[in-house]
């Protein structure tokens, strides 16, 4: 088996992440012009829907993402170990992945919709959104069959799918926004953003269905390997692996979305939807340095799981995390100024936006890195450390909010809730990383 060259190993991953980043800097454009042409009470309430679903949505994608794509590279290693190459299509692939979990992903759906009107009414107080809120969440459960399929795509090595269909997501979802808010408000941009997940979750689910019916093909007793009984207890041993990621994975991001939906409820309480809409313009310029390791853990994170013969893996850790930070810190640097140069045309719409948007870019990179410690932890099995890193973030996020709102005559307390997100992100990044460093040297390093 011929060794692929480190170019060629980066340049997979770095073309499918250049277009996911590419179509979510068109939806990003689509969504700053729709703050631009809607009211900003309007645009409030649909970054107030938008942050419910997707944050909702994001508990199991993110989860159910890397657990699939680190199920596709521990497959595409041991075919590639044994010499064989992997030739079933990507259904295939991705059916593989996600079996034992097929069935929860209805369940997903599901709990998706009865949370999102739950927050919506009771929480931010919008009760005419329960029913709306609760199709938006069962609409948004999509989002974890495309983001479990895109995990297995860029897990077991198919670059070209993994971008198209990364890039054709924010092209798309980003104009049927634009589409929906000028056509019916709020309502309209958020259907507009979950709809083409939806639909491309309905045809993958539908095509395994239908492949799951048709007559399989045995492999000969012939050709099985002696050893099928040690790779049969294996394959159980990386089930097990991969059911521990999704589940620490959901519990990581349910914490870290619950000091987020703090946040935005504290917005409210103290300035309305005006002060929530500020925050969401100026979220969206950080958002975008977040995309850098979220798109480049997803086509990386199998070459950081380690290989059992070796004790190494195909990318070290360290190496990984640095070019993440540093990737993060160069756009946080070109997203500061075109921030520079479109708070002019959003400033007056949105006071203090100049503000919660340099704050937000800085949490956004200290965030980056956290994110790319999160993609080592998930690789190498420390999911304590995840977890516990999260949970620290999250309660240090929630107090400086509560401080916030419950002290009287504070200074510009919209401004302190922002500065929130900065306390939880610094604290996430130092309890990783303390608790890597721990670690030892051959394990960190792999």
């Amino acid at each position: 088996m011929t060794a692929r060259s480190p170019r060629a190993s980066w340049s997979g991953p770095a073309v499918a992440a250049a277009s996911g980043l590419a179509g979510k800097g068109v939806q990003f454009l689509a969504l700053t012009t729709l703050a631009l042409v809607v009211a900003p009470a309007e645009f409030g309430l649909f970054s107030l829907v938008q942050a419910t679903v997707f944050g909702v949505a994001s508990l199991s994608s993110s989860a159910f993402a890397v657990s699939a794509a680190a199920s596709a590279a521990r497959h595409r290693l041991a075919t590639e170990r044994s010499g064989g190459a992997a030739t079933e299509s990507s259904l295939v692939a991705f059916a593989q992945a996600v079996r034992g979990r097929k069935r929860w992903l209805g369940v997903v759906a599901l709990v998706d919709g009865v949370v999102v009107s739950i927050g919506l009414a009771a929480v931010y107080g919008h009760p005419e959104l329960v029913l709306v809120g609760f199709a938006l969440g069962v609409a948004a459960g999509g989002i974890t069959v495309t983001e479990s399929l895109v995990g297995v795509l860029a897990g077991s090595g198919r670059t070209v799918p993994t971008a198209v269909v990364d890039g054709s997501r924010g092209l798309v979802s980003g104009s049927l926004a634009v589409l929906g808010g000028l056509w019916a408000g709020a309502l309209g941009a958020a259907v507009g953003l979950v709809l083409l997940d939806a639909v491309l979750a309905l045809s993958v689910l539908t095509a395994i269905a239908w492949g799951s019916h048709r007559p399989r093909v045995d492999t000969p007793v012939g050709s099985r390997s002696a050893s099928s009984a040690a790779e049969a207890g294996a394959g159980a041993a990386a089930a097990t692996r991969d059911r521990s990621v999704t589940l620490t994975g959901l519990a990581a991001a349910s914490s870290g979305q619950i000091g987020l939906w703090v946040v935005l409820w504290g917005l409210q309480a103290v300035g309305g939807l005006e002060a929530v809409a500020t925050f969401a313009v100026a979220n969206r310029f950080a958002a975008l340095v977040l995309l850098v390791p979220v798109y480049l853990g997803k086509n990386l994170v199998g070459r950081l799981v380690v290989d059992p013969r070796s004790g190494r893996s195909p990318l070290r850790a360290d190496r990984f995390v640095a070019i993440v930070a540093a990737v993060c810190l160069a756009c946080a640097l070109v997203a500061g100024v075109v921030q520079w140069v479109s708070f002019g045309l959003l400033a007056d719409r949105y006071p203090g936006v100049v503000e919660a948007g340099g704050v937000l870019l800085t949490a956004a990179v200290v965030r980056g890195v956290a994110t790319a410690l999160s993609m080592v932890c998930a690789a190498r099995g420390h999911l304590r450390v995840w977890l516990v890193s999260d949970l620290a973030a999250t309660a240090a996020s929630v107090v400086v909010c509560l401080v916030a709102i419950a002290t009287p005559g504070l200074n510009d307390p919209t401004m302190w809730l922002t500065v929130s997100v900065l306390v939880g992100a610094v604290v996430c990044a130092v309890v990783r990383a303390a608790r890597l460093v721990q670690r030892p040297r051959s394990v960190r390093r792999g």
